[in-house]
């Protein structure tokens, strides 16, 4: 049996006004470089560069004078040469779509609260006095052990959508990992998916993100992690 008590960690949220350098999407079913199917391969990806796309048609509806269409047709060329360079790295591939959103965007969102997480466990029944070397003493007299984990949360939006992963280290190796592209609706994003019947509502407040999954969510858990996407992460 186990409960989780508390977790905590840093968040990271910025939002910023931008210049404009084009980028743009691309048919998957045309991939052809590494970075092409890493981007079609992995959700988070594949939801940057949907965004990308996005923000190049408004670029491409920006008043004349900020660039020709020779010029943007160049500065894609030389924004995808540059994003290529990444092969299927992960990470490279996020940073750049990411920095470049940040150029072409008139204005934009981002978060990551990192992992810096702990999470503490139910171990065995009420006691009374001391707990066993490794384990605390919780307030409702019932040992507890710490461990490396608990949730994160990071997107990037613009033009009211948003790229995002979320991901859950549970005890005993299990885990729930979600991603993909969620619409704004009024002071939130929904993600759905029409697969699995799951959908995911991020909210931010003040304080914190709050998950909310709703439906089949749990077929992105581990068995010991099922009902870890429901979270909430304090600033």
């Amino acid at each position: 049996m186990y409960k989780l008590v508390f977790l905590f960690g840093l968040a990271v949220l910025t939002t910023g006004v931008s210049s404009r350098i084009l980028a743009a999407s691309f048919d998957c079913e045309r991939a052809s470089t590494p970075t092409e199917h890493a981007i079609c391969d992995y959700s988070e990806l594949s939801a940057l560069d949907e965004l990308m796309g996005a923000a190049y048609q408004l670029a491409r509806q920006s008043p004349e004078g900020w660039m020709t269409e020779d010029e943007l047709r160049q500065s894609q060329r030389e924004w995808i040469a540059s994003r290529d360079t990444c092969g299927s790295n992960y990470l490279c591939i996020r940073e750049e779509y990411t920095s470049r959103l940040k150029e072409i965007s008139a204005s934009f969102l981002e978060f990551n609260t990192g992992s810096s997480f702990a999470s503490y466990l139910y171990q065995g029944d009420p006691v009374s006095g001391k707990c066993v070397q490794g384990t605390l003493l919780a307030e409702w007299g019932q040992c507890v052990t710490a461990y490396p984990g608990g949730p994160r949360i990071r997107g990037f939006s613009v033009g009211g959508s948003m790229a995002f992963d979320v991901y859950y280290d549970g005890p005993n190796g299990h885990s729930c990992s979600l991603a993909g592209r969620a619409e704004r609706q009024g002071s939130s994003w929904i993600y759905r998916d029409n697969n699995t019947s799951c959908e995911l509502l991020i909210e931010i407040s003040a304080d914190g993100f709050s998950i909310f999954p709703q439906g089949n969510c749990n077929n992105y858990c581990g068995m010991r992690a099922q009902g870890g996407l429901e979270q909430y992460i304090e600033y």
